[in-house]
């Protein structure tokens, strides 16, 4: 009687393996596709106006917002905050390497360099617009040294000197995370998933940013709206 359980549970194991959906196989062909589709994407991000919540998790605090985005590109954003109540809590406006930030419920501005800003906090040599091409999802790669091509996904690498980019891609060919190492070390890294169609691409509806000291800025978006037509 055992001998014909361990059949039947064999039986359908086998049954269980054969009717599960394959893996997708990834190819040379996909990896460039993939690419592709991060250059299509560049090309035809000009302008994005969004909505959504923003929340900021760091050992020092934590707190969250509404959020409305409008982004020109190359290099002009505007952010406004507001509470769940649409109360404005502020915005930071950033126009070349130039910024200000209006603290209306502190009542304060403060105004500053983009470029020192970003390298005080992210301690990597980021230009603004390549912040913004990396928050499209959209990151540039523009001489990949190795990729690692694997059934699951795959990853394009490309070192800068002693700073190191890195991009994973899933079975979809969508952009899953892109990392920033500085002599093996990770310094920054942001993560997409909820990929939607808008207009002629696809975006991320949350994004996830994370630094090397435990600090995580979380967006969440539920309506994303780019070149002004498309919705």
């Amino acid at each position: 009687m055992v001998k014909y359980k361990v059949l039947s549970l064999i039986t359908i194991a086998i049954l269980l393996i054969s009717c599960a959906p394959s893996k997708k196989v990834l190819t040379d062909l996909n990896f460039e596709t993939a690419l592709g589709k991060l250059n299509f994407r560049d090309r035809y991000v000009k302008l994005i106006t969004a909505k959504g919540s923003i929340t900021i998790d760091s050992p020092e605090f934590s707190s969250s917002a509404s959020l409305r985005v409008n982004l020109k590109r190359p290099d002009t954003l505007m952010l406004k905050f507001e509470t769940v109540f649409g109360i404005n809590l502020g915005e930071v406006k950033i126009y070349g390497d130039s910024f200000e930030l209006v603290d209306r419920f502190n009542d304060r501005t403060l105004s500053g360099r983009v470029s020192e800003y970003l390298r005080r906090y992210f301690e990597f040599n980021l230009k603004f617009d390549e912040i913004v091409d990396i928050l499209i999802a959209s990151p540039r790669v523009s001489n990949a040294e190795m990729y690692n091509l694997a059934d699951y996904g795959f990853s394009i690498y490309e070192r800068r000197g002693d700073e190191e980019i890195t991009l994973n891609f899933n079975s979809d060919l969508e952009l899953e995370s892109c990392t920033l190492s500085k002599g093996g070390d990770k310094f920054f890294e942001v993560r997409y998933s909820r990929y939607v169609k808008v207009g002629e691409i696809t975006l991320p509806k949350v994004i996830r940013i994370y630094d090397r000291h435990g600090r995580g800025i979380y967006l969440n978006f539920s309506e994303i709206k780019v070149n002004s037509w498309d919705g």
